[in-house]
């Protein structure tokens, strides 16, 4: 978390939003007003090639501020969690917005205070909110070795790193229909409505990190391990909770049973092995 930009601005007009980032940069949003390097900001905006042209519009309705991500490249970013795009997300005074993981800054508005006692917090109404439940394919992507090349390497250039394979790894989910949920450190969570379109994609990141790998230094080198289950999940605030289950066919090979923490029986493991060889081993085939 970097540190909020000081300043006042309570005397802000209620159809006017701020993006003040620790810089001391501002861009100024009025209601339905969209920001990007041909937009609204783009003085601010127009260094950044990650930032689309026509990125996050920005809305106004019934007291409260919500942002619309614009289907763009690199995504936009609530408190470190990628959005939604095409959706309405309620956003609250005091937030940190990112318009792509390259352009960090706070949300200000007039009237913080009296926008907190008028909507209340959607985790806070969770407990009232019907639950949404879903079967889909959960993809943690993990990168080996980022601690050690943040050491090396220093934090300015491991960050350009770190930010290169978001963006090789969210195109990758936007094409086989993914939905890239948010990133934890140097890792990658996803969700994907069909497990085959999961396991191409997961296929797709080996070979492209792969092709990238060849064609740089070894130092610059990206390992990732990857893994996917299958099961019934609840949406609650944009998080996922499910108890997962084994479900549907892959190209695979079993491996062998764990004991994974927090679970109580032995999990069955399977090993994605090519497009075109079916699952085998000594459990039933067709589970993840």
């Amino acid at each position: 978390m970097f540190p909020a930009p000081e300043g006042s601005y309570d005397e802000l007009p209620d159809d006017v939003l701020v993006l003040a980032a620790p810089d001391g940069r501002v861009i100024e949003v009025r209601d339905g007003e969209v920001v990007g390097r041909t937009a609204v900001g783009r003085e601010v905006l127009d260094i950044h090639e990650e930032i689309s042209r026509r990125h996050a519009q920005f809305v106004r309705s019934e007291g409260a501020w919500f942002v619309i991500d614009l289907n763009s490249s690199n995504g936009t970013f609530l408190e470190g969690e990628r959005i939604r795009a095409g959706e309405k997300t309620l956003i609250r005074d005091g937030q940190q917005v990112m318009i792509s993981p390259v352009f960090q800054a706070f949300i200000k508005t007039g009237a913080g205070e009296r926008k907190e006692e008028a909507v209340p917090h959607r985790q806070e109404e969770a407990g009232n909110v019907h639950d949404d439940r879903k079967t889909l394919v959960i993809l943690f992507a993990d990168l080996k070795g980022s601690v050690d090349f943040f050491q090396e390497k220093g934090t300015v250039v491991a960050r350009n790193w770190i930010l290169n394979l978001y963006r090789m790894l969210s195109s990758v989910i936007d094409a086989h229909r993914g939905t890239h949920v948010k990133n934890i450190g140097d890792a990658i969570l996803a969700v994907f409505d069909d497990p085959h379109a999961a396991v191409r994609a997961a296929v797709k990141m080996q070979a492209d990190l792969n092709a990238h790998n060849r064609g740089t230094d070894e130092a610059e080198h990206y390992y990732m391990r990857i893994g996917m289950n299958i099961g019934t999940v609840i949406f609650i605030s944009e998080h996922l909770y499910g108890e997962i289950r084994d479900d549907d066919t892959v190209r695979c090979r079993f491996i062998g049973h764990e004991q994974l923490k927090g679970v109580k029986e032995r999990i069955g493991i399977y090993e994605i092995i090519g497009d075109a060889l079916p699952c085998s081993g000594k459990e039933e085939e067709g589970a993840l």
